[in-house]
């Protein structure tokens, strides 16, 4: 039987086969792509949302602090977690002193960074904000270097040199401190009725006695808003603690309740709601404000450079006693009024109030 001379007929099964799963490979290859193409896009949207959340938390908590601005500019860092925020500030416009007094302008940019899921050398997601704002400053009147609204007892022994004056030192310890064309001011400011009692000698403070009409008035002077601050209109950096002696920032301090101050050089602003006592070596650059007495015990040496302000309880309706003042032979014992030491302390309250409908997120990041 002779071999069939017909042509062999070649299969398509296995190119059909091998097209296919090409086919299939280049699907799935595609699927995956468009898979982690889809990932990294919504992972790098969430981290840009984690950005911009950080950079707003930055800036909430810059406009939520007191700055000393002098300068031109500030800058800061807040770290949360997984992430952290740079925040600076810029000041646009100085105040002006001409015609109507308008606060200066500031710009406040906060810069948020995330770290939370940043995959291996890729950079941090960022996202920028800012708000514009006014610089709203801490005020005092320089109304003497002592204000008690609960008068004072002169204490001490003969031909001793009253304590309190209102001389400014002079000092300029306070870089920046400009001084005014009159810097002093009165040594002591009391209500007419028993505002000031002195044995002998009847010493007069140096420049002198401001009497005003009542403890109210005295009170008015002032112009602190006693039942605002202790309600919570007031946010010092530290409640119920001193600094370390001859600590050099201007800071707040609160507190609660009675008070003594120990030895040693201290400045800034404190608020005491009861009765200051005046430890011995005590020497304090600033502001003191109490609600209650000042109290200079017997056989103590202390030194207030700045201003003293008593008997704020007085407007809760409040029986105060008088302050207690030692006359003293030196000057160991001193309250004396300077401009430089209390506007610094002042200074301390001063807060940037942002502007409304100004703020953006599109601010440049470099």
């Amino acid at each position: 039987m002779r071999a069939s001379r017909l042509p062999r007929r070649r299969g398509f099964i296995l190119p059909t086969t091998l097209l296919v799963l090409t086919l299939v490979t280049v699907m799935l290859a595609a699927a995956f792509v468009m898979v982690s193409a889809e990932y990294r896009t919504t992972d790098n949207s969430f981290a840009s949302a984690r950005a911009l959340a950080i950079a707003q938390a930055g800036l909430q908590n810059y406009f939520a602090m007191g700055h000393i601005l002098t300068g031109t500019s500030d800058s800061t860092r807040y770290t949360y977690s997984g992430g952290y925020a740079r925040v600076r500030a810029w000041r646009l416009r100085d105040s002006t002193t001409t015609g109507p007094e308008e606060p200066a302008l500031w710009v406040v940019r906060a810069i948020g960074y995330d770290t939370s899921n940043a995959p291996a050398g890729q950079p941090n997601a960022q996202r920028a904000v800012a708000h514009f704002a006014q610089l709203n400053r801490g005020t005092l009147p320089a109304r003497a270097a002592m204000v008690a609204a609960n008068g004072v007892t002169m204490l001490g022994a003969l031909a001793a040199a009253n304590p309190i004056n209102g001389v400014n030192t002079g000092f300029l310890a306070v870089p920046g401190c400009v001084l005014p064309v009159n810097d002093d001011t009165v040594g002591l400011t009391v209500p007419a009725a028993g505002g000031y009692t002195s044995g002998a000698p009847a010493t007069s403070p140096g420049n002198g006695i401001e009497y005003l009409a009542s403890a109210g008035e005295v009170l008015d002077s002032t112009r602190i808003d006693w039942a605002a601050l202790l309600g919570g209109q007031f946010t010092p950096d530290y409640v119920n603690q001193l600094p370390p002696a001859g600590n050099s920032t201007y800071q707040a301090h609160y507190f609660t309740g009675d008070m003594t101050i120990p030895s040693g050089q201290r400045r800034g602003l404190l608020v005491v709601n009861g009765d200051v006592t005046f430890g011995s070596g005590m020497h304090w650059d600033g502001i003191i404000v109490a609600g209650g007495q000042i109290l200079g015990g017997t056989n103590v040496s202390y030194i207030v450079h700045g201003v003293v302000i008593s008997g704020l309880n007085i407007s809760q309706g409040e029986a105060v006693q008088p302050n207690r003042i030692l006359r003293s032979p030196t000057s160991s014992r001193v309250i004396q009024w300077d401009w430089c030491y209390a506007q610094a302390s002042i200074g301390a309250l001063s807060y940037l109030i942002p502007l409304k409908n100004a703020w953006v997120d599109n601010w440049s990041l470099y």
